[in-house]
């Protein structure tokens, strides 16, 4: 009886099993976390820079997460106010961005300037006073070879430059800065410009060599902030910036990178390390959660309005520094195709009749023109299909060399 008492309740404990097993398989449905976040919140990005010719205040509103989108606010009327009672208008250039072209001999070492601004519905919000102060020149701007992890192939050793400032301040400057960085790359395509053929009539291009080389610029994407508080000296060295990958397109042939050096107050340094660290410890499974840095922008009429970001003043000190990669692109090299001519003559309109008979004979097989063609050895012309071999502004940027450029 034991036996068959048991054997009963281990036949209901299977049944009872696959019961609940089949009962929760059929309950499944894919879970959709109820994001609200919280929308329409006032976000202000603005500075005055001395030494900066135009001054720029944006003000905008945060989008649901769920649909971002940038929601300018429009018609306010925007003014900075200094501490001695001068004050200088902003005009809206375009839908959330005001703009003011101050006089720098107006902007003055140790005098306080503060943000005020009224929007269309009458809502007054003002910023603190910030305290413009000097900073001083940027010690070094360096970039050393060293192997990172890379988040493009996610190799835990990839070689690159690693770019650090240090920063050796007068003991009665600031305590807080913040850097911020512009990178500059050169690309060189394969062949020289000879001339355009545009479906009808091939013209003559000159300079040949315009279009081989292009300047592409953008910005570091990085925040970065330091503080000598509890230092016993106004230094700081080896500061970490960005990292650039050897395999980049943007060492191929020569990088610049350029850096701009804020001496901040206490306040302003603690908004930007705030948000410097979110950066850093986005991403990482057990980062913090993020935090709003506190702002120093509030609504006159309702202080517990929760505003975003932040008002700042400061000057600024400039550093560049090229770096120059033996490797030179293998993304075009061996890889330009065209249709060849070869012409022993120089005379512009025999060459040019040989061409327009192979363009008619390639015709089904050519692109949409504009076609470019190039030259070698002063025989071979070559119609090319792929621009990109020819025109620089293709991979991107501008064939206008920058003023520093080396």
């Amino acid at each position: 009886m034991l036996f068959i008492t048991t054997t009963k309740y281990r036949y209901f404990a299977i049944m009872a099993i696959i019961s609940l097993m089949l009962f929760l398989t059929h309950c499944i449905s894919p879970y959709e976390p109820d994001i609200v976040g919280k929308s329409g919140l006032l976000v202000v990005d603005g500075s005055i820079i001395k030494g900066r010719e135009t001054q720029v205040i944006n003000i905008s509103r945060t989008s649901p997460i769920s649909q971002p989108e940038y929601l300018p606010v429009e018609n306010c009327n925007v003014r900075i106010m200094d501490d001695t009672g001068n004050e200088f208008v902003f005009d809206e250039e375009s839908p959330g961005k005001y703009v003011a072209d101050i006089d720098d001999a107006l902007l003055n070492y140790n005098e306080q300037y503060k943000l005020i601004f009224t929007t269309s519905s009458g809502e007054v919000y003002e910023s603190n006073y910030q305290r413009l102060l000097e900073t001083g020149e940027v010690d070094s701007l360096y970039g050393i070879r060293e192997d990172h992890y890379s988040p493009v192939t996610e190799e835990e050793t990839t070689s690159g430059i690693q770019f650090y400032v240090d920063l050796d301040a007068p003991e009665d400057a600031s305590r807080y800065y913040r850097w911020v960085l512009e990178e500059i790359w050169e690309n060189h395509v394969e062949e020289e410009i000879w001339g355009v053929y545009d479906g009808k009539t091939i013209k003559r291009f000159y300079p040949s060599d315009s279009l081989k080389r292009c300047w592409k610029t953008g910005d570091v994407t990085g925040l970065y902030s330091a503080s000598t508080v509890s230092l016993s000296e106004n230094r700081i060295k080896k500061v970490p910036l960005h990292f650039v990958e050897s395999n980049s397109s943007k060492l191929f042939v020569k990088y610049c990178a350029t850096i701009k050096q804020y001496a901040l107050n206490a306040d302003a340094y603690d908004y930007w390390f705030e948000k410097e660290r979110e950066l850093k410890e986005s991403g990482n499974i057990y980062a913090i959660q993020p935090s709003q840095p506190k702002s120093n922008i509030c609504n006159i009429s309702n202080p517990d309005e929760l505003v975003m970001g932040f008002f700042w003043v400061a000057s600024c000190a400039v550093k560049r520094v090229f770096v120059e990669n033996p490797a030179r692109s293998p993304m075009m090299v061996g890889m330009c195709s065209g249709v060849v001519e070869f012409c022993e003559s120089t005379d512009f309109n025999v060459i040019a009749d040989r061409l327009y008979i192979t363009l008619a004979s390639f015709a089904d097989l050519l692109p949409v023109p504009p076609l470019y063609i190039s030259v070698q050895y002063q025989t071979q012309y070559e119609v090319h299909v792929t621009p990109q071999c020819i025109d620089c502004r293709i991979l991107g940027g501008s064939a206008q060399r920058p003023d520093f450029w080396k």
